[in-house]
């Protein structure tokens, strides 16, 4: 692709996955990102001059594929860039989640310096660059009769940035990034999240609104230039707006339901004769039948950086065993594999030797052989969890027998891919345990994601499949992760679908082609744990 942005001033991109720019000015090239391993041959090859200087607007690997094909060409990337893409070792250190702090969760949300959760987010190139030197937002880099204005476009990537390419006080074209692309919709999703649950949508409108008063046109990273790229930057801020605007909307005939009366033991609640949960917005939940026996729904007190928590568990049980007349565990349920729902398992099998450990077959597959699974969190889970012998395991819609309670178990998408949720008959009530994807405390739900756990919403994928799953059961109580509970299910259930019913089609109005779940899911993980 070819545009002439000024006298002997001329842009040539190649468009594939993702877009190579030349700004050739006065005989001389300058790179925008590189999408090709072997820019040399492509700029022979299209009969220009080779280059002479590489800029980069993001670091992801699909953009940095030049590796040290450019032998003494310097390669400048924003500061701070260095490490991710000069020093794999280094980066593979700093990847690594330690929580050092994880007592900051409410603050950090999750944001590491490579990725969210445990999650690797922020990958280096497939290939170490070399010579490379760093800009910030604010530097004018010269070249030739050119300049380019180096600008902090936060959205795609924390670090991103975009260039505004000057000559004489006139502005000749921007370098967006992967801010956004032609046909005016998001490059995707996956890569916009910055913290847990936290997107850079909110702040994207102000932006596109920025890029669209420059009245100039738009070099992307991904696509084709834009000539009209201030009319699709402002169409597609309307977009984001109303889709942010859609989330707000609820149906007004739904009516929360009153607090769940509780008794006290410990640190845990009575919520149904012979049903404890675990009150520090934590994650287990356990049964106990008339014989003493125990069912332990997520050993994962989540309360880890407590040095005594093991002790904390244990003493829990003991209290069980004296006042609520327990005699042993004999099956815990998991309903995801992150470490905070399941990093308790072997000190319950230490205590109770016969105790079985039971998942729904996906759930089952990740804990037993985590490293087999190409998911998008390459760490073991928030630091915590491990693989783990999983002893029974249960099939979505097939009952299962546990003395006198039967429990289905459900996929549940949403949260994670890989995520069960229980259903268990217990003492005339049904009780389903949701895990982390419904973790409500009686509020309706909208569309929501954490990307980097793999959730892509659709109308049988993502949080709409499993609202409109639970809709087919009858619920009593249902039991959440963290703590959360609550009754009048069908009425929550379907005020929460209907809600993502609502806000679905101004989301798909946001990307390419409105393929949702293309955009929530990378293509490829490299695999570099």
């Amino acid at each position: 692709m070819e545009l002439w942005l000024d006298a002997d001033v001329t842009a040539y991109g190649l468009v594939g996955e993702t877009t190579t720019w030349a700004l050739v000015a006065a005989g001389r090239t300058l790179l925008i990102d590189c999408g090709t391993r072997d820019p040399a041959r492509w700029l022979a090859a299209q009969g220009l001059p080779p280059a002479e200087l590489v800029l980069h607007t993001h670091c992801q690997p699909e953009h940095t594929r030049e590796g040290d094909r450019l032998p003494g060409v310097p390669i400048r990337v924003r500061e701070g860039e260095v490490e991710r893409v000069s020093d794999l070792a280094a980066w593979r250190r700093r990847s690594r989640t330690t929580w050092d702090r994880p007592e900051e969760w409410p603050v950090t949300l999750g944001r590491e310096a490579y990725g969210i959760a445990g999650a690797i987010t922020r990958f280096p190139p497939d290939d170490r660059l070399t010579l490379v030197s760093t800009f910030a937002p604010g530097d004018l880099i010269p070249f030739g009769p050119i300049s380019l204005r180096v600008i902090a476009l936060p959205a795609h990537d924390h670090a991103a940035v975009g260039f505004i390419v000057e000559r004489d006080g006139r502005i000749l074209a921007a370098c967006i990034g992967d801010l956004f692309r032609h046909p005016g919709v998001l490059v995707n999703l996956y890569d916009l999240e910055h913290a847990y649950h936290q997107t850079a949508l909110a702040r994207m409108p102000d932006m596109l609104d920025g890029i669209a008063a420059l009245a100039c046109p738009l070099l992307p990273s991904t696509g084709p230039g834009m000539p009209d790229g201030a009319r699709l930057a402002r169409e597609l801020s309307a977009k984001i707006r109303a889709y942010l605007t859609s989330l707000e909307w609820v149906t007004g005939t739904y009516q929360e339901p009153a607090p769940v009366a509780v008794t006290r033991l410990g640190r845990w609640e009575g919520v149904h004769p012979g049903v404890w949960q675990i009150a520090n917005f934590g994650n287990a939940a356990l049964f106990i039948d008339g014989a003493g026996r125990g069912l332990l729904i997520d050993p994962g007190p989540c309360d880890f950086g407590n040095p005594d928590r093991e002790r904390d568990f244990i003493a829990d049980l003991e209290r069980f065993e004296r006042e609520a007349g327990l005699r042993t565990i004999e099956l815990m349920l998991v309903t995801h594999p992150h470490g905070d729902h399941y990093d308790l398992a072997p000190l319950v099998r230490q205590r109770y030797p016969e105790v079985r450990l039971g998942a729904m077959d996906l759930v089952a597959s990740v804990i037993d052989a985590p490293w087999d699974h190409p998911y998008p969190a390459l760490l073991p889970w928030y630091g915590q969890g491990r693989d783990e012998h999983v002893d029974v395991v249960l099939h979505p819609g097939q009952p299962f027998r546990w003395h006198d309670a039967v429990i289905v178990c459900e996929h549940l998408p949403g949260h994670t891919m890989a995520h069960a949720g229980y259903l268990v008959s217990w003492n005339g009530a049904s009780i389903a345990c949701t895990g982390d994807v419904i973790q409500n405390r009686g509020e309706s739900s909208t569309l929501f994601f954490a990307l980097c756990n793999d959730s892509p919403p659709g109308d049988a994928d993502g949080c709409l499949k499993t609202f409109a799953t639970m809709l087919r059961h009858r619920v009593d109580l249902n039991l959440g992760g963290h703590s959360s509970r609550f009754t009048s299910c069908r009425e929550l259930y379907q005020e929460s679908l209907t809600r993502m019913q609502h806000a679905l089609p101004y989301l798909r109005a946001l990307v390419f082609e409105g393929a949702c779940a293309r955009a929530c899911r990378r293509p490829l993980w490299p695999q570099v744990a």
